[in-house]
């Protein structure tokens, strides 16, 4: 074997060994003989398959760093006024830059697996994706990299579609979408169908972003779903945020939810984002909230969380840290007695996993092995105490160690 890892201690609680040759788990049982190159005891730390990010609006991280650059009069301006002076300032080394330091979190995170979002527009250009692909190039020997052509700016501009077809053609692997922006429902529809025929035509997935805003005469996720029925695309469409879906009435809101279910939709609800409203008002309450998270799970209808922004003009924060995305989402969804928390785990593991169809995906015997050693007894205490990741590993490899040194004081 080429790594063994000893007492590691499972979701479900029972003490394993773990052992990994050639990138996959040959065996896992309470005790596995023989040896290793490498052994590493874990001490009974809870033991994870390393976590996915399913969204990440990349090419947008870290922009403070080029508005800096820009005069004082344009770092002045509201911030998705600036947004597009800095899109102005992309160049492809400068986003390759930042996104390897994404990346890197990533990894010190214990991701194993991220869908990278590159905006395609009239500002952008295809820079961001031509960004992407090298940076999926470059961490291919260690994580699924998945590049998705985003139409930031909607995608009925004069270049956009032209550009969206460029994208897939340079190698982007997904087709996105976010309907909800444009100004009329009918625009709506037609962003969607455009949509659904690039990903036709490129014999790809589609990852929508909808209603991403309290208001129940917004009805994109609906047309979404529809699509994806008459379309045939299902289980091939996510749709991100989805806010409207909570401020529908009840009635509604099941019936939209028995549609997605019948499309087979997976939904991202980026909770932590929904906390920072886009524009205060002057006055609470702010109208920002998440989707219905309880009721699209009882309805059989997967959820997942991505990371979704790191420091760019939608939100001020973030470091692609998965487990933190967990805490804010077991906080917004209310899932936190009686073992709720619990619940939290697949959205950041296998619900994502599923959606960007990583087969080999688990901690089972003839599954990849890409782990997570977590500084913490349980799931509960790992969310609670935003537990170290003591070992990541990936294709087999232990590729980062922490250890935390505190030192009181008497």
């Amino acid at each position: 074997m080429d790594l063994l890892i000893r007492n590691a201690r499972l979701h479900e609680g029972d003490i394993v060994d773990i052992g990994i040759e050639q990138g996959i788990i040959t065996a896992l049982a309470p005790r596995v003989a023989g040896n290793a190159e490498r052994e590493i005891d874990a001490q009974g730390m809870l033991t994870l398959p390393a976590f996915v990010n399913g969204q990440l609006h990349a090419c947008k991280s870290f922009w403070r760093r080029l508005l800096h650059k820009l005069p004082p009069e344009i770092q002045a301006l509201p911030r998705f006024q600036a947004a597009a002076h800095v899109k102005r300032l992309y160049t492809e080394d400068d986003i390759f830059e930042r996104v390897d330091e994404v990346m890197r979190l990533a990894i010190e995170n214990g991701t194993c697996a991220i869908r990278l979002f590159g905006d395609v527009d009239e500002d952008s250009g295809l820079h961001p994706i031509h960004a992407l692909l090298r940076i999926r190039a470059k961490y291919a020997p260690l994580m699924t990299v998945q590049v998705v052509a985003f139409p930031q700016d909607g995608v009925l501009g004069a270049s956009t579609l032209d550009l969206m077809r460029q994208a897939l053609r340079a190698g982007a692997d997904l087709v996105g979408g976010i309907p909800w922006i444009e100004p009329t429902p009918e625009l709506q529809r037609q962003h969607t169908d455009m949509c659904f025929a690039l990903a036709q035509e490129f014999n790809c997935d589609l990852h929508f972003v909808c209603d991403d805003v309290i208001d129940p005469l917004m009805r994109t996720l609906e047309y979404v779903a529809q699509q994806t029925i008459a379309q045939q695309w299902q289980g091939r469409v996510s749709a991100t945020q989805c806010a409207a879906l909570a401020a529908y009435d009840d009635e509604y809101a099941a019936r939209v939810i028995e549609l997605m279910r019948q499309a087979d939709l997976t939904i991202f609800c980026n909770s932590h984002v929904a906390l920072i409203a886009t524009d205060f008002a002057p006055q609470q309450p702010w109208p920002r909230g998440i989707t219905r998270v309880a009721e699209l799970l009882a309805a059989g209808v997967p959820v997942a969380c991505g990371q979704d922004d790191i420091d760019n003009w939608f939100y001020a924060f973030g470091r692609n840290d998965m487990l933190e995305v967990a805490q804010f989402m077991a906080h917004t969804g209310q899932f936190a007695w009686d073992g709720e928390v619990n619940r939290v785990l697949p959205m950041v593991t296998h619900a994502p996993a599923q959606v960007m169809k990583l087969t080999d995906y688990g901690l089972h015997v003839g599954a990849a092995a890409n782990l997570v050693v977590l500084a913490a007894a349980d799931w509960h205490a790992a969310v609670q105490m935003q537990a170290e990741k003591r070992y990541v590993v990936l294709r087999g490899r232990v590729v980062v160690e922490t250890e935390r040194i505190v030192k009181r004081l008497e």
